[in-house]
């Protein structure tokens, strides 16, 4: 049952995403539009390609706290595998921050480029400094941006600690910086979620073949008015952070 689930779900897979790649193709050669206009655009079909991805992979999102933020708000979260990326998009239009190597997935690396990704090589220091500015040019057009300030998945079952570079374009933007905290409800330690080890089709593979994902996405109050990217860094850490473990134990000690 699960091998055919898998099949019949990495047809539609293809099926849909071909579209949105027809869809990026004509924004990307539309000259006629401008860019804030183009990428406005795109967030909003990232938005509805991140809807038609949990639908196809079943995964189920219950929000905690209101998904009406400030338009150009820079979101922050906790990150645990690809299912984030269906979660978050789905409930924000906006841009992601990637690290590079998303662009040798199959697939999903020519979605990327089309729907203008930021990628990032955080270990560049030059590179850094444009990672910053194309956030800050995104967050000042009024699109909001998505990042993991971890850097890496973790388990799912901590939250490792944040790197404060990349909120320096918060900073320049003057933007609302909104945590948020993800957690998985599947059962399995760790859950079919996370994508800590093994390749990435290995990791795509056991969600094709999951039959339901389950997650509440905590969308807390924005931090307004920081000035110093590591306060910022720090606080939106803590708050996440408190969640997260206070969910995860208290659903450790009702099991």
């Amino acid at each position: 049952m699960g091998y055919l689930l898998l099949l019949v779900r990495a047809v539609t897979v293809c099926a849909v995403y071909l579209g949105f790649a027809v869809i990026g193709v004509v924004l990307r050669f539309a000259g006629f539009i401008s860019k804030k206009r183009r990428h406005r655009l795109l967030a909003w079909f990232a938005h509805l390609w991140a809807r038609c991805s949990c639908l196809i992979f079943n995964i189920r999102i219950k929000t905690v706290g209101g998904l009406k933020i400030r338009e150009g708000s820079l979101i922050v979260a906790n990150h645990v595998g690809t299912p984030d990326i269906f979660a978050l998009g789905n409930c924000f239009p906006a841009f992601f921050v990637s690290k590079a190597e998303i662009a040798e997935w199959p697939l999903f690396n020519h979605l990327a480029r089309l729907g203008e990704i930021i990628f990032a090589e955080r270990d560049k220091r030059h590179q850094v400094k444009e990672i910053i500015g194309q956030m800050s040019d995104r967050l000042r057009e009024g699109c909001s941006v998505i990042l993991f300030p971890e850097g890496r998945a973790s388990d799912g079952m901590q939250v490792l600690d944040f790197k404060t570079s990349t909120f320096e374009a918060a900073v320049r933007a003057g933007c609302d910086v909104v945590p948020v905290t993800l957690i998985y409800h599947d059962g399995s330690r760790p859950s079919i979620a996370c994508w800590s080890e093994g390749t990435f089709l290995e990791h795509i593979f056991r969600l094709l073949k999951n039959w339901r994902l389950d997650v509440t996405v905590f969308v807390h109050a924005p931090i307004q008015g920081k000035t110093d990217r590591g306060e910022l860094a720090r606080e939106s850490f803590n708050i996440i952070r408190e969640t997260h473990a206070r969910e995860v134990d208290g659903r450790e000690r009702h099991k």
